[in-house]
This record gives structure tokens, sequence and C-alpha cells, in this order.
């Protein structure tokens, strides 16, 4: 899903959260299950990502945007200072859409945002 989308069924959702990473290893402590995942995914140990990075050509933000579409029971958006989903989400903050729990437009510009929340379940929809 598109975060254009997501302003119009924002109410379909849950839980939200939004996760500051401040750098990839920040991004696999803040959940064990993603080691895992990156293990799956990129078929090598996570200990081994350093001395071969340059065997990976997905970007940081490419590698975490690729391993959470692996998490089944979250959905998300990444963002960073201005990108579209950003701007985006600013817009629905403005709007009164939602509440964020923080200032959406006051984030750092050298860090990636991960919003995080749950699909409701259809029949609490009705």
């Amino acid at each position: 899903m598109l975060v254009t989308e997501f302003s119009e069924t924002c109410f379909q959702y849950s839980h939200f959260e939004v996760w500051q990473i401040d750098n990839l290893d920040a991004f696999f402590k803040g959940n064990t299950i993603l080691e895992k995942i990156f293990e799956d995914y990129y078929k090598m140990p996570l200990i081994d990502l350093k001395t071969k990075r340059s065997d990976i050509q997905d970007t940081d933000m490419m590698i975490i945007t690729k391993l959470l579409a692996q998490v089944d029971d979250k959905h998300f958006f990444i963002f960073t200072l201005h990108d579209e989903n950003h701007l985006e989400l600013i817009k629905m903050q403005k709007l009164n859409i939602m509440n964020f729990g923080l200032d959406i437009e006051k984030i750092s510009p050298d860090k990636v945002f991960v919003m995080l929340m749950d699909k409701k379940m259809q029949e609490h929809l009705n």
C-alpha cells in the first residue's frame, strides 16, 4: 500500500508506532526476528554483513524495506525527511486526520523512520 492510500484508509489500522532507525545495526537490534529474516532472505549470517556488504547491491533503505515486507503481521511505511511518504504524513497531521504522538514534521534529517501498524480485523470495521 502507498502512503497516499493510507490517508484514506487509516481507520482500518490500529496500534501505531513510529520507529526511529539510526543505522542498520540499530535496525537489527530493534527486533530480534529481523536477524532471522535477514539470514533467510539474503542467505548469509547477519554477522557477515559488514565484511560482505559489497556482495549485497541493495542500499540500507532497500534492505530495511525488503525485510519489513517479510513481516506478515504488521503493515508499515518507511520515510525520511521530506520524502513523498513523509510529506503525506505531514499533510495528514495538518488536516487532523491522524495524531502520531509526535510532531511528524520535526524529524531528524539523518535518520530513517518506520511507521508500524496492525490491520484491524474486518468484523470490527463495520
